[in-house]
């Protein structure tokens, strides 16, 4: 991507939108979840749990497509694609509470951390590979 395609990309990426996850299933049929994610870095980053049924296709499987949308008509959007990078270990927290402060209220965040924290979480983070971006 050129250095303005990159810059439109993180324009996009800036908003609270839906990511829609695709993982390799135990058959080979992509396993699709709606997530929660941030932009940082030049990453995508995912807070799930390992009780998820994408958590396992990615420890067999660490390909991972992302794509995200504009609402309502997907007039623009950007497909991300790599290998994921599961991140197991307590520097999740600060990505689990830039992800959650992009969706919730300010007063929802620390209740909403506070639940998030009794549960075996982890942080799937994506290098884009290849990025497929359709812009209006």
């Amino acid at each position: 991507m050129t250095t303005e395609e990159m810059a439109q990309l993180e324009e996009f990426l800036k908003p609270s939108r839906i990511a829609v996850v695709a993982t390799i299933g135990r058959t080979g049929i992509p396993q699709l979840t709606p997530n929660w994610y941030v932009y940082q870095d030049g990453r995508v980053a995912l807070s799930i749990t390992k009780e998820r049924v994408k958590y396992r296709n990615l420890s067999r499987d660490s390909r991972l497509a992302i794509c995200i949308y504009s609402e309502p008509r997907a007039a623009e959007y950007a497909t991300v694609v790599g290998v994921a990078e599961v991140i197991d270990d307590d520097s999740i927290w600060p990505i689990t509470q830039a992800i959650v402060e992009r969706y919730v209220a300010p007063e929802a965040v620390e209740p909403r951390m506070k639940m998030l924290r009794t549960q075996t979480r982890v942080i799937v983070s994506l290098v884009p590979e290849r990025v497929l971006f359709r812009a209006m």
